[in-house]
């Protein structure tokens, strides 16, 4: 992993927010926090950010949306997305993720570790930063 590699948690739901920035911050990665996409593209717009994880269910802006976004205006930037459900209108989560721009997708629940593993292996060297 890049030393210090800082990532943008997207979640609206403040404990998987808050248990997963910790659990990555434990991994050694710089944590910032976003309770939705438009807290996000901020961060995402006024930070160097080496890698996004979004959940695919949030109100208003989802996941969907986001990652598509995201990829619009920055192409190379490693995204994650990750979901309560497997499915989302009867198709594999993980095939609309990547179909949308998504490098890896996690099921919740998953280890904080799960999510590390996941991250230092879609940033591989760390030349991917915004």
């Amino acid at each position: 992993m890049s030393a210090h590699a800082r990532v943008c948690l997207v979640d609206d739901d403040i404990f998987v927010r808050d248990a997963l920035a910790l659990g990555l911050s434990d991994a050694g990665y710089e944590v910032l926090t976003a309770p939705g996409a438009a807290a996000g593209f901020d961060i995402v717009r006024r930070e160097k950010i080496d890698a996004i994880v979004t959940d695919m269910n949030m109100p208003g802006t989802d996941g969907a949306q986001f990652i598509c976004e995201l990829r619009a205006q920055w192409p190379v930037l490693p995204i994650v997305a990750i979901s309560g459900a497997a499915t989302i209108g009867g198709r594999s989560t993980p095939e609309i993720a990547a179909e949308l721009g998504a490098n890896q997708t996690l099921i919740k629940p998953f280890r904080a570790r799960a999510l590390a593993d996941v991250l230092q292996s879609v940033l591989g060297d760390g030349s991917a930063r915004n």
